[in-house]
This record gives C-alpha cells, structure tokens and sequence, in this order.
C-alpha cells in the first residue's frame, strides 16, 4: 500500500509537543526585536525619486546656488538646465527631478518630502504626444498636504505658472497631451487673499492639459488655482482657496469637457470659485459633493461675446454655493444648456459682494435650456439665510428659458409668495418650463396684459397667461403675483389657494369660476366647468379655499 501524500499525513505525537514547546520560545523572540516600520508602497510603478537626492534644502528660506557651486559650468554638472547660479537650489532640484525621470524611458515619481520648497521658476512638465515616446508620464508626490509646501514669494508674472503641463498654444492634434499626477501637496502663490475686490497677482498655480489628477492639492495665492486648459483632467479632495479664481477656463485655450471635481473646496476666492472666459466653456463635467461661494460669485461667465455655451450638459451633485456675494452663477450673455443641478444648495452674504455690484439674481444668464433642479436645488433659500430680500430682480433671471424642470420647488416659489423676489424674471421666450412642489405642480408662464394676482383663476394666452374671463376654461391657478411681463407659477394640478368669493365654502363643494368673478370660485351651480374640490372648510369673509383642481389644459 503506497504512503498518503505529505498532506494528508498524521502528524506524531513528538512532532506536536515539539511545535507546543517551541511556540513560546519564538513568542519572546518576537517581543524581544524591535518593531520596524513597513515601507510605505512607491506611489507607482515606477521609480521614485526623491527632491531632498537633488540637493533641495526645503526651510522656506532663499539659496541660490551660488551659495553651492563656485561657477555656472560645475552647477550644471548636476542640475543640467539651469542657466543662472541665482536659480534657488529647490527649484532646480525639482525641476531636475522631474526632467531625469520624464527621460529615463520609464518615467516614475518625484517624491516631494515634507519642507518649505522655495521656488523661483515655472515647474514644467514636458508635452506628452500620445504617438511619441521621448518623453514619459512623472507624477509629483508629497508627504500631505500641511506637510509638504511649495511657494513663489516672488510673481513670476501673466502667463506664468507655478506648475505647468504641457503647451497652453497646443494644437487639437496636439504635443501637448499628458497623463499625469500631481498628490499630497500645497502651492503657495505671491499673494494669499479672500477679500472681494482685491488686485490679483499675474501667475497663475497649476496648468493642466488632458487627463490629469490633482489629488489632495491645496492651491492658494494665485490669479487662478488651476488653469484647465484641456480635457478628462480629475480632482480630488482638492483645496483651491485664497486665489483671485479657483479654477479657471481661460482664454487662448479650448477645454473639450470630461472633467471631474470630487470632494473639491473652490470656496474663499476674490472674484469667483470658477470663472470660464467667453470663447471657452465648461461641458459634460461632474461636480460632486463641491464647496463654492465665499466670494462674490459661484460660477462667473467673464463679459464678452460667447463663442461656446458657458454651462452644458454638466452635472452637479449635492455641491453648496454658499455665501456668495453677487450670485451663485453669472453669465448675463452666456448660455446654461442641459445641465443637472441635484441636492445643490446655496445662500447669499452681502459681506462677499464687489462694491457697487447689484445681485440682479441667484442664477443669471441670457439663455436658460432644458436645465434640471432637483432634490433641494430648488431651495432657492427661504428668506432666512440667504438675503432673498437683497436680490434686485429675480431668483432667476434670463433673456430666454425653454424647457427647464424645477422640482422640489417650494422654496422658489416662496420667494415671490414671501414678496422677496419674482422666482424668474424672463425677457423673452418663457415656455415649457415645469415645476413640481409638494402639493402642486404646473408650469412657469409668462403674465399677459393687465397683471395676475395671487389666487386667480387663469387662462392661457398664446404662450401667455392671464385673469379668466367669462365663459373660457380656466387654465390653472396663480401662485403669485406679478405684473404684465412677468413670470408666475402656474399650478395646473394638486392642491392650491385659489381666490374666492366672500360666502362661505364647506369642504367637499364642487366649485365653479364665479359669474361677476370669473378669475374667483363660487360653490353655485352653473354651466361653468368645475375647477375643483374644496379640501378645508372656508368661512365667509375669507379669501381663499384650498381645492383639489380638476383642470383640463386647453
């Protein structure tokens, strides 16, 4: 009979009281060596390469290389790219870091350890064409964001930037496409300030061109945080404060959309948390669970002629635009098209408004198409924390706006109904904009000749709105009140106040429009059609009733 295989064979008597007896022995061993550390993973594949290797000294304090090397020729023996021994050691060290490895045939990370990094010079990351292999992917790596710091006390001046990703004049066809990554860091720019009105510096912090990541990056004391210049760039968990802008779309370039914001804080900034310039635009980008405000804007299209829609078919999802001072998204001239607005909200603070600057609005722009406002987006504020009384025209102010959906709409509503401000001011075009609130829902309408109160019963009017008259269907019920030319929310199904004559209403009446008062109900039986259940008893003397409508649109 042949023997079980090893695993399956007994184990003796002696070999277990010699594995019992050994146990303690290799216990106190263990106690008795001294705890080591375990390294810390390479942040990627490739080989890292730390900056402190190089010579950088990181104290916060200026040495230029002159303190080091005795001549230009000997400097460069080490730090091949500089031109000048007043070049600072820690900007030569990073930027020779980051050249060594973009050559090396494998590329790798630059790893920045904790320290100050004093720096005089733009930080380039050489172009990566996608069909060219001179140069490879380097990633920028630090020790945390409060741990590892690199600042330009001195403005290196428009057009400049403290990290900089390719070529801003790249063609679509370009040179200039990257894959990189920047971590665990801060950028300190020359002029640190959150104070509306405040003059810029010229530099700018981080340029990025295509499929970039910013993760845990602190950005603050430039003219812009970042300078998205391309496309399917990503950041996350990043701080971009204390800027003029936090993220800008910027002329001379044009980004092709595909961004991602995760978990970004673009609030404190002088002029706007995100600022996109007329012949660029921000499409098909998400931003999730981001901070904007405290500062005059939230989202600011720059004056000029547009030549691309500002905002389209992007998505923001459960994003705060508090304590803006001049509104939350501003394009007077710009186009908002298709976007989604999902469990967003926002306040105003007069604190963080440009002086002699009005907030026309919550929302202001010229063209308004097939946007969503949904789950708590549509708390346009109630009054209490967001100075709706201080807003000069609308909650939302346009030239057009065609086909927008409003839900959770309540609050919006509320601000005409409180007399604070108009829910939408529309100039010209207002149609098919619908609304869902928790009792009612109907639709956005522009008001015809002779004004609209709150409670009458209406009928439409080509692509207008106004009192019933006698003998025509009613249409639905006022919510607010607004002038000819404005714009009132108009409920056409659910439950709603509607005005009333002065005889008292019993709950369950079947009402009619009243004959004197046709924009009124009256519980008389007639050839009207029924507009409604009352859903409450109304006294005599009173104004309204609340009904059930029963409204056909015609």
């Amino acid at each position: 009979m042949t023997a079980p295989p090893l695993l399956f064979r007994p184990i003796g008597r002696r070999l277990l009281l010699a594995a019992a007896l050994a146990l303690p022995a290799a216990a106190q061993a263990a106690q008795d060596k001294p705890l080591r550390p375990r390294p810390e993973p390479s942040p990627s594949a490739g080989p890292a390469l730390s900056i402190r290797d190089r010579g950088a000294i990181g104290d916060g304090r200026s040495h230029p290389l002159s303190e080091r090397y005795k001549s230009l020729e000997a400097a460069r023996r080490v730090h091949p790219h500089v031109r000048s021994l007043d070049r600072e050691c820690d900007w030569a060290a990073l930027q020779g870091a980051v050249l060594e490895l973009s050559r090396s045939g494998h590329g790798g990370t630059v790893m920045v350890p904790p320290g100050h990094y004093r720096l005089d010079g733009e930080i380039v990351l050489p172009n990566l064409d996608r069909y060219d292999e001179a140069f490879n992917e380097v990633e920028i790596v630090g020790a945390g964001m409060r741990a590892s710091l690199l600042s330009w006390p001195e403005d290196l001046g428009a057009g400049r930037f403290g990290i900089r990703a390719g070529s801003r004049l790249a063609a679509r066809d370009d040179d200039g496409y990257q894959r990189s990554r920047i971590a665990h860091l801060s950028l300190q720019g020359p002029k640190p300030g959150n104070r509306p009105g405040d003059p810029p510096p010229g530099m700018g912090g981080v340029a990025l061109t295509s499929r970039f990541v910013l993760e845990r990056v602190g950005v603050f004391g430039f003219r812009a945080g970042v300078d998205v210049w391309r496309d399917h760039s990503s950041l996350i968990s990043c701080q971009l404060t204390k800027n003029h802008i936090g993220a800008y779309w910027s002329a001379g370039t044009e980004s092709f959309g595909d961004h991602l914001f995760l978990d970004t804080d673009l609030a404190g900034n002088t002029l706007a948390s995100i600022a996109v310039a007329p012949e660029n635009g921000i499409d098909h980008s998400s931003f999730i669970s981001c901070h904007f405000g405290f500062s005059p804007y939230g989202i600011l299209a720059e004056d000029g002629p547009p030549k691309r829609s500002f905002l389209s078919n992007n998505k923001f999802l459960d994003c705060a635009f508090e304590a803006c001072g001049n509104g939350w998204i501003h394009g007077p001239l710009a186009e908002m098209y298709g976007n989604s607005l999902i469990g967003c909200s926002g306040s105003l603070l007069p604190g963080y408004r440009l002086a002699k600057q009005p907030t026309a609005g919550l929302i202001v722009v010229r063209s308004l198409e097939r946007n969503r406002f949904t789950g708590g987006t549509a708390s346009f504020g109630d009054g209490t924390n967001d100075r709706a009384a201080e807003i000069q025209t609308a909650a939302i102010v346009a030239a057009s706006a065609v086909g927008n959906r409003f839900d959770d709409a309540d609050r919006l509503i509320r601000l005409g109904r409180d007399g604070l401000a108009p829910a939408l001011s529309v100039t010209g075009t207002c149609r098919a904009n619908r609304f869902e609130a928790q009792d009612c829902s109907g639709e956005f309408r522009k008001v015809g000749t002779g004004g609209i109160d709150a409670g009458n019963l209406v009928q439409r009017d080509y692509d207008r709105v106004r009192r019933l008259e006698p003998d025509r269907p009613a249409d639905g019920v006022a919510l607010t009140t607004a002038p000819a030319g404005g714009i009132v929310p108009v409920a056409t199904a659910g439950t709603a106040p509607v005005g009333k004559t002065r005889g008292a209403i019993r709950m369950g009446t079947v009402l009619r429009p009243a004959v004197a008062l046709p924009h009124r109900v009256d519980p008389a039986p007639g050839p009207a059609a029924a507009v409604g259940i009352a859903v409450a008893d109304a006294p005599a003397g009173s104004d309204s009733v609340t009904v059930d409508l029963r409204l056909e649109v015609r």
